[in-house]
């Protein structure tokens, strides 16, 4: 499987890679790059790194054991792994991994990590629905409806995972487990069950589940600034309320975990400029732009990663070193 996933990205990334480059032309696009001044950018990477910010303090919410700077860190870590390998796969799975480390919990950290994103999506959708309905421009209805049913399906199934019925067979499904006879079932009946009072910590406090959702609303708008910062870099103007709902497809589009970094929200940025008569060549640029700002966030996770990696290395020779 892996082999086939890197086969796939040799063969399509220069495949569109190429047919942008015949279609637009790298100097069209650079010249356009060019009107944004080093300004633009810094204050694009900055209006990021606030987004991810009030992520981190979002996420704490679910798991307050845990520190809001470790959890900044793990986001950026988390960055830097969507960004250069399989998408938000690749992002959310090594979140998982630094949370049940620090928690002990693989499947506390996989309940926290799952809770996050469903209420930064229910968030995320709110501001995309509002949107579209004070939107004053043109667009497909199918994407409104489609938006508006993801919305009430995250909801519906919020509101189903917090009933009282869905504890208690989840502790059914963690006894008969237990009660098996594989030398492993006890080990999985353990995780189950703190996942399933991670769940209870993040959802039994109806508020605390608001306050979750308004701020995924709150950082949904922090994107759709930066988005909007970067546009009028390069001299594009397009309405408030259509960045919201262009952000919020471009977020959704960028969940496929198939793709290098941005590839498939860029694509989708693209797309829906389009839909708001941008020309090509603009709306490239801006996704360029926007892949780039991704990039230096990538950048900032890199660099903590390694610095991770280095602390995890020098920790047990320092140790032999004291042993000595």
């Amino acid at each position: 499987m892996r082999r086939f996933l890197l086969l796939l990205k040799l063969i399509t990334v220069p495949v569109i890679i190429g047919a942008v480059v015949w279609l637009n032309g790298v100097r069209e696009i650079y010249a356009v790059i060019m009107r944004s001044s080093f300004g633009v950018i810094v204050a694009a990477f900055a209006l990021s790194m606030l987004a991810v910010g009030l992520t981190a303090a979002k996420w704490r919410f679910i798991i307050p054991t845990i520190k809001v700077a470790e959890l900044l860190r793990t986001a950026l870590i988390g960055q830097f792994y969507s960004f250069f390998f399989l998408g938000q796969a690749s992002g959310e799975a090594a979140k998982i991994y630094l949370i049940s480390r620090q928690s002990g919990s693989v499947g506390g950290a996989t309940v926290s990590v799952v809770t996050d994103r469903l209420t930064s999506f229910i968030g995320m959708l709110s501001v995309s629905a509002i949107g579209f309905a004070l939107s004053s421009s043109q667009y497909p209805l199918q994407l409104q409806q489609g938006a508006l049913i993801g919305l009430t399906l995250l909801v519906a199934v919020l509101i189903a995972l917090r009933h009282d019925a869905f504890f208690s067979r989840a502790e059914r499904v963690a006894s008969w487990i237990e009660g098996r006879t594989s030398a492993s079932s006890s080990t999985v009946a353990r995780e189950l069950r703190t996942a399933i009072q991670q769940w209870h910590i993040a959802t039994a406090n109806p508020w605390r589940v608001l306050a979750g959702v308004l701020l995924g609303a709150v950082v949904h708008v922090v994107n759709v600034l930066t988005f909007m910062v970067l546009a009028a870099g390069v001299g594009v103007r397009v309405d408030f309320f259509d960045w919201c709902w262009i952000g919020g497809l471009t977020s959704v589009a960028g969940l496929i975990p198939v793709t290098i970094g941005q590839l498939a929200s860029g694509g989708a940025l693209v797309a829906l400029l389009r839909l708001q008569n941008v020309s090509m060549v603009d709306a490239l640029a801006i996704s360029a732009l926007m892949i780039a700002v991704n990039g230096m966030l990538a950048i900032v996770g890199a660099f903590l990663e390694w610095y991770r990696l280095r602390v995890r290395v020098a920790a047990p020779t320092q140790s032999a070193v004291d042993g000595i």
